[in-house]
């Protein structure tokens, strides 16, 4: 591809797409990574200032960040997953509440850790492939 300058002089361009992508690539992933921790950490401070029981204090140790295994790949931010930890699901239960058997409120601690990190998600992607 080529573009003629005023004076007759010939600029010659080269798109090499697939080195291209590759770089996107690595930059998303970088920065996928980035935001999946800021999410850990910030569901870890909200849950920290919830937590009023033995059992949900204990979850404060049992956060994650690992590859997606999803087509897109990504990385996902566990809390009692996939590991063996103890109890099953009470993480869930934490997040979400229960209403059956013995109530408990919810205390979510996850969603609000994605909310607050949208937007600040949205700029670290935007400023690392502004600087292709």
């Amino acid at each position: 591809m080529g573009h003629s300058g005023n004076r007759g002089h010939m600029i010659e361009l080269k798109w090499h797409a697939h080195e291209v992508m590759v770089e996107v690539n690595s930059i998303m992933k970088a920065v996928n990574k980035k935001v999946a921790n800021n999410v850990m950490k910030d569901a870890i401070r909200i849950l920290k200032h919830k937590a009023t029981t033995h059992s949900e204090r204990g979850l404060l140790k049992q956060f994650d960040v690992r590859p997606s295994k999803f087509k897109d790949g990504g990385y996902l931010v566990y809390c009692q997953g996939p590991g063996n930890w103890w109890p099953p699901y009470h993480a869930s239960f934490v997040e979400l509440g229960t209403r059956k058997t013995r109530y408990m409120e919810a205390k979510p601690f996850m969603r609000p850790a994605y909310k607050k990190n949208i937007r600040k998600a949205n700029r670290m992607f935007r400023d690392a492939l502004g600087k292709l």
